[in-house]
């Protein structure tokens, strides 16, 4: 099932909480729905769900308009952030309750309840009521009731933000795992940049009800098209230098430390900049750029984190092996690489290079 939103806006009486989207969510496909708090990622999935009437706008599945029909129309199902099972119910009756309400034979019914008791991989737990279960097992008994009605698209809402960090890796893998095997198109709204990375074909970010790109998350994160997907992205926050554009060159501010950046489109003298590099992107060694003093290390695994200054007022972050001699105070020459390396309008906040 393809999704189309088409140019929808919803306001919340002065509020606006999604602004002009037009986006298509592909048929098949897990897309996550990113952003900080207050974007409108669960707005839009409660539009797409029918829940949330539009101010204006369409949307449409496949080729048929949706915009005015009922949840209860729009063949989907729903995993809420705290799950919502019936406490009173077994797993086996949370499952069931969906096909009795479209009063599915019995028969059907449990032969259903055991096709997806082992795509979720909860068959031992059917006797058993969500007090009795873990977060992660609640779970999956509410992957399970969304997809017994065999809907067309999988709605979920944060499913992971209430379990441990362990357990949300094993949940991620588990969720992408069930949407492959069921081939039903998924919309994932998540707050967390790592989680929308790892399991989604296709990432939407959103800033205050804005779509400011859609793209798939290697994509996103190598190719931002402005100030704010390059910032959003990445750990840590990629390195935001402030500069202006002099004699054909960046010059980074409280420095002198200038350099030619290559870029097709024309930049006006004196024009206000910021240089943005991934940590990963900065090595010491090679043609160096500039020249940085070690102001502290951080032992990340198998390599270090070493933030250090640029010029007299500026600092960044970039990468070194464990066994790199660089120490606190030490100068040393700084080169970035060719990729991971942006250069953005600061008061726009576009991409110019």
């Amino acid at each position: 099932m393809q999704i189309v939103l088409e140019d929808v806006t919803k306001r919340f009486g002065a509020t606006v909480a999604v602004d002009g989207l037009s986006v298509t969510l592909e048929a098949g496909k897990l897309t996550a729905v990113l952003g900080p708090s207050g974007c409108g990622k669960t707005t839009i999935l409660n539009i797409i769900s029918g829940i949330v009437p539009l101010t204006s706008g369409r949307v449409f599945f496949n080729d048929v308009d949706v915009s005015r029909k009922p949840p209860e129309k729009r063949s989907i199902g729903l995993v809420f952030q705290n799950y919502a099972l019936y406490p009173h119910m077994t797993v086996l009756q949370n499952i069931c309750f969906p096909m009795e309400m479209q009063k599915v034979p019995k028969r059907e019914r449990l032969a259903r309840v055991e096709e997806l008791g082992e795509l979720v991989q909860i068959q031992s737990l059917m006797k058993r009521k969500p007090s009795e279960l873990s977060g992660g097992q609640q779970q999956r008994v509410a992957i399970a009731r969304a997809l017994a009605k065999r809907p067309e698209v999988l709605l979920l809402d944060e499913p992971l933000s209430n379990l441990d960090a362990k357990l949300r890796l094993g949940m991620r893998e588990e969720i992408r795992r069930i949407q492959r095997e069921s081939k039903i198109t998924t919309v994932f709204v998540t707050h967390d940049q790592e989680e929308a990375s790892s399991i989604a074909d296709d990432v939407i970010l959103l800033k205050e009800g804005v779509l400011q790109q859609k793209a798939a998350p290697r994509m996103l994160y190598n190719e931002p098209e402005n100030l704010f997907v390059a910032d959003f992205l990445g750990t840590p926050p990629i390195n935001k230098l402030a500069g202006k554009i002099s004699n054909g060159q960046i010059l980074l501010d409280g420095s002198e430390i200038a350099f030619p950046l290559e870029t097709e489109r024309e930049m006006r003298e004196g024009q206000e900049i910021v240089l943005a590099v991934r940590a990963e992107s900065v090595f010491a060694g090679g043609e160096p750029l500039f020249e940085g003093t070690v102001l502290e290390r951080y032992a990340l695994g198998k390599d270090e984190l070493v933030l250090f200054s640029v010029g007299r007022e500026q600092q960044m972050r970039g990468f070194v092996s464990a066994g790199c001699p660089l120490q606190e105070g030490e100068k040393f020459p700084v080169a970035l690489r060719k990729t991971g390396v942006f250069l953005f309008d600061a008061h726009s906040g576009e991409r110019y290079a």
